[in-house]
């Protein structure tokens, strides 16, 4: 999939490791030529693996789960009322997994809920979503939730840290933490703290996280000591900086948490995931931009996915079995 990011890799911990191996490649003698120098394509060909990719960039989640009974699965995941996330938790619900939908607005996601059981032939089967209210920007609330989630007694096998803004409504959350860095880092880091030993009792799990290519935008300079570059990663309330940097920030945190993390639990059997699920996918996360927003979803319209298609990464690494490490 030509969007994914994935960080897989089990590094020990406080350990440096540099892998170096020599290959000894034996280049077979070059093909006759033509009577004119060419070489031919059959000559060309010969020998050579051919690779086909399995998905693409339109790939749309259904398809990565088609033929799949996800029976048994349950599945936390944040932000489901807008965007990807409407997709994601549909695909996985549809399939058969306990979907629980953590969300700010219960009313949203009941009529998100309803919407989807219409979809199912059958209507005894309309009892595998369950809803949780968490609003991101109360850690207060992230705990609250968690609490509720494990008093259910219910597994927990995935976990999609899925919700995000750009330039939220307020500056600050309610713990007074710059609202892009707390809504989309500092929420779901907490929330996964809290429910880390449920993923390790139902090992082996994963955690997936929606980071996006805008982590590479950061312009922090990898020379700057490390106090400085933390002073950029969680900026003050106060900060001046816009909002597409406050973003590229979190998404950077996204992805130094989900590296963290994986070394830290992958002896635990818990995989993380980090992605980039595409380019100006047709989502509210610039809700705080909303005449930008629509001039933009206007032009790109014909260019870019369908939500359908950007949830396609996050439902591949959240139950292909393509993605199960060892």
């Amino acid at each position: 999939m030509a969007e994914v990011t994935l960080t897989t890799k089990e590094i020990p911990k406080a350990t440096t490791v540099t892998t170096t191996t020599t290959t000894t490649t034996n280049f077979p003698a070059p093909p006759a030529q033509g009577l004119d120098g060419d070489v031919s394509a059959a000559d060309l060909q010969k020998d050579e693996p051919v690779y086909h990719r399995k998905y693409g960039s339109r790939t749309d989640a259904m398809t990565i789960v088609e033929g799949m009974d996800l029976t048994g699965k349950t599945i936390l995941i944040t932000g489901t009322t807008s965007g990807i996330g409407i997709e994601t938790a549909r695909t996985l619900a549809l399939k058969g997994a306990h979907v629980i939908m953590a969300n700010r607005n219960i009313i949203q996601s009941e009529q998100l809920r309803d919407k989807i059981y219409a979809e199912y032939p059958d209507p005894d089967k309309r009892n595998n979503i369950d809803l949780v209210h968490m609003d991101l920007s109360s850690l207060q609330s992230v705990q609250a939730a968690a609490k509720e989630f494990i008093s259910k007694g219910w597994p927990l096998h995935v976990l999609i840290l899925n919700a995000g803004i750009i330039s939220g409504p307020t500056k600050t959350t309610i713990d007074g933490y710059e609202s892009t860095f707390g809504v989309n880092h500092l929420g779901h880091f907490y929330l996964t703290y809290l429910l880390l030993e449920k993923l390790r009792e139902n090992a082996p799990s994963r955690v997936v996280i929606v980071s996006s290519n805008s982590h590479n935008h950061t312009r922090i300079a990898p020379q700057l000591p490390v106090d400085q570059k933390l002073n950029k990663l969680i900026p003050e309330p106060a900060t001046t900086e816009n909002g597409y940097s406050l973003y590229a920030y979190s998404k950077l945190c996204n992805v130094l948490f989900a590296q963290k993390l994986h070394r830290e639990e992958h002896k635990n059997g818990i995989n993380v995931y980090v992605l980039h699920p595409g380019s100006m996918i047709n989502t509210n996360i610039s809700r705080g931009y909303p005449v930008f927003s629509k001039i933009v979803s206007i032009i790109t319209k014909p260019f870019v996915k369908t939500v359908q298609q950007g949830a396609a990464t996050t439902v591949y690494c959240a139950v292909s079995p393509d993605c199960t490490c060892t």
